[in-house]
């Protein structure tokens, strides 16, 4: 099958906004770990791509099984990992200590204690200062393969910048870039993919044929879930879970929206 795993990280490879922080983004390349895929982490920074949100298999993939097409929305985007001596870390209160009975001891920020090793791991994705990125877009992608053929039919950017914008703003700058996602696909009978699952809070319905976007509603909140569908009296709904996700910054909520046509 074929793979969406990204290619490895290059120095020239590296992405900025501005030349100003694609510069920073080598240095930093340069002073911290990388050795590819599965790079272990050090007591340095070390840079995990793909990263803890994967590729697709944080939220998996739809299948189509009249024709025999999978649909797959990935993440591209690095994280930096670094650990550390976990006493110290303990002694200032930002973890705390756990004998491994019981339910963990909740942590605070981004750090992630190794419990039955003497470290502590801090996670945190890797952007410049600015707020972007350092691996080149896209950074969202949705993906159609033919099983029987065992080839990619399209591959296009899904979502845009429109909510995460420079510093962490909200500026309404709708970059097609593709952006982070969190949440599945679901493909009907009729050849529409519904997707929620992008930053920047749009449920959208792709063509299966070809990839084009042909209907998007504004979510009030993070659409970071998979769609369903069901039937009431012959009409047909597609519904989804607006919560939000506060790893994605996107806006929190507590809606459920359903859709139909006319």
């Amino acid at each position: 099958m074929p793979s969406l795993a990204p290619k490895d990280l290059t120095e020239r490879s590296l992405w900025g906004a501005t030349l100003i922080d694609q510069m920073v983004c080598r240095i930093q390349f340069r002073n911290s770990v990388y050795h590819g895929q599965f790079t272990p982490p050090q007591l340095k920074n070390t840079i995990v791509y793909p990263a803890f949100d994967g590729v697709i298999d944080w939220h998996g993939a739809s299948i189509d099984p009249t024709h025999k097409i999978l649909i797959a929305n990935a993440n591209y985007i690095p994280f930096m990992v670094s650990l550390a001596p976990r006493g110290p870390a303990e002694q200032q209160g930002l973890v705390q200590k756990w004998n491994g009975s019981g339910n963990e001891p909740p942590v605070k920020g981004n750090f992630s204690p190794q419990y039955g090793t003497p470290y502590i791991g801090k996670v945190h994705p890797w952007l410049d200062p600015i707020g972007v990125p350092c691996n080149p877009p896209p950074w969202g992608t949705l993906t159609a393969i033919d099983l029987v053929k065992r080839q990619i039919i399209w591959q296009h950017p899904i979502g845009t910048t429109r909510d995460t914008g420079l510093f962490g703003t909200h500026t309404n700058v709708p970059l097609p870039t593709g952006i982070f996602n969190i949440g599945g696909n679901m493909v009907t009978k009729g050849g529409l993919v519904f997707i929620g699952a992008t930053a920047d809070d749009y449920l959208r319905a792709v063509d299966e044929r070809t990839g084009k976007v042909v209907w998007k509603a504004r979510l009030p909140a993070g659409g970071q879930a998979t769609p369903m569908s069901y039937t009431v009296g012959g009409k047909q709904y597609i519904v989804i879970a607006a919560g939000g996700h506060a790893g994605l910054g996107t806006r929190s909520g507590d809606y459920v929206l359903a859709y139909a046509l006319p």
